[in-house]
């Protein structure tokens, strides 16, 4: 994918704003290696994105998990969009994650009783309990 105008301005601001950051670490003796792994990049990738090269989204995950780095995209703050409840369709119905504090089972050899999740989609399942009636 070509990079934009946008995504280059975030890189710059991205490097601007870490670099405080390292230059701390590396007046406490750290190495440039010892640093970017905790980044999830090496020595010579972290200093490419303090001068501007574009970060991973594993590498701004990681910055903002080290140090509260947060730098906006496009008007998105990244700590919102990493940690913020995402509004839309689903939000406004009500429809959310389901925890049940219990465990429904049945015998193995059950007729009568048949539990089982039905795939609605992606990662999406329905838990359909089927009761048989004796006669």
């Amino acid at each position: 994918m070509k990079q934009t105008r946008a995504d280059r301005d975030f890189a710059r601001r991205f490097g601007e704003a870490l670099n405080p950051h390292i230059s701390r670490e590396r007046e406490l003796g750290k190495s440039w290696a010892q640093i970017g792994s905790e980044l999830g990049v090496t020595g010579n990738g972290l200093q490419k994105q303090l001068a501007g090269g574009t970060p991973s989204i594993r590498t701004i995950a990681f910055a903002y998990r080290k140090y509260g780095l947060s730098v906006r995209y496009q008007g998105i703050e990244v700590a919102k969009a990493i940690s913020g409840r995402r509004k839309g369709k689903r939000a406004s119905e009500g429809e959310g994650q389901l925890q049940l504090p219990f465990e429904i089972t049945a015998p193995p050899s059950s007729k009568r009783l048949l539990l089982m999740p039905v795939s609605k989609g992606l990662r999406r399942y329905r838990l359909q309990l089927t009761i048989g009636m004796s006669r």
